[in-house]
């Protein structure tokens, strides 16, 4: 346990803000220690700064998120969480361990209604949001970017035990011979393995994506208010009537950005956007 130096209050050594004065330890010098050569190395891999050529200045080119490379990618925006790296292992612990984060679909239909597809997009979401916050919203921290990139639409595992994406069980379609017999056309072929089809889990006590998202990132870790908004409305922030915050906002234009067009093969040729297969 530590106490806050403006209001005394003890709270948990991992909480990066205290919930009474709301003072910020991040900002403090203890917070402000150097940041290992690994770590580093590892924050420019994840931001793209690694990549920028040496006094260029300007935007990276977007990465290609797909199955084959997102693991990887991943595990650097992991390794980038320095200062709030206890809580953050500890979410990571219980999704990987105890919920299918790493396999689930993003959606029921469309390009990543598909096993990872969750994971590719959080990860993509969250590579947009890096690599514009410094043209944006240069005083987003970070590791906040991480942290609400990566958890914005987590409430989709569900919960443990129960997830939110359920595969639908299908027959297999049957062809009649000319003798009048019933046979099943599934042959196992590469070619013509059935991809799987989703259903939402009608188990689940219902609630927004956001919501379910907050109430699982918030049993873990100590979030600010602007992180607690992007994390619950950044997919649907009609609900705020306008009153976005800025974290909100940069997550929402990254959010668009990857759903909108690089999830798009059509719109990311026809409008000439710049996509880089990582190294």
């Amino acid at each position: 346990m530590k106490k806050c130096p403006d209001c005394g209050m003890v709270i948990a050594n991992q909480a990066i803000r205290c919930p009474k004065c709301k003072f910020n330890f991040a900002e403090s010098s203890d917070m402000n220690a150097a940041v290992p050569a690994e770590a580093a190395a590892v924050s420019a891999a994840a931001t793209g700064a690694a990549a920028a050529p040496k006094g260029v200045a300007g935007i990276m080119p977007m990465i290609d998120v797909k199955a084959s490379n997102v693991d990887e990618l991943y595990n650097q925006l992991k390794a980038a969480v320095v200062k709030r790296k206890t809580e953050f292992d500890h979410f990571i612990d219980f999704l990987e361990n105890r919920t299918n984060w790493l396999t689930a679909p993003a959606e029921l239909e469309g390009p990543l209604a598909c096993e990872k597809g969750l994971l590719i997009r959080s990860v993509a979401v969250t590579k947009q949001l890096l690599r514009i916050k410094d043209t944006i919203m240069p005083q987003l921290d970070e590791e906040s970017a991480i942290i609400i990139g990566l958890f914005h639409d987590v409430g989709k595992v569900g919960i443990e035990g129960k997830p939110y994406f359920i595969v639908k069980e299908s027959a297999a379609p049957t062809t009649t011979s000319t003798l009048g017999l019933s046979f099943s056309t599934r042959i196992s072929t590469a070619d013509s393995a059935p991809k799987n089809s989703y259903s939402v889990n009608p188990k689940l006590v219902h609630m927004d994506i956001g919501v379910r998202s907050l109430y699982l990132v918030s049993q873990y870790m100590l979030l600010s208010d602007d992180e607690a908004q992007a994390i619950s409305y950044a997919t649907n922030v009609n609900a705020l009537g306008g009153n976005l915050s800025p974290y909100t906002l940069i997550l929402k234009t990254s959010v668009d950005l990857q759903t909108a067009v690089y999830e798009n093969q059509d719109t990311v040729s026809s409008y000439s956007f710049t996509v880089i297969e990582p190294k």
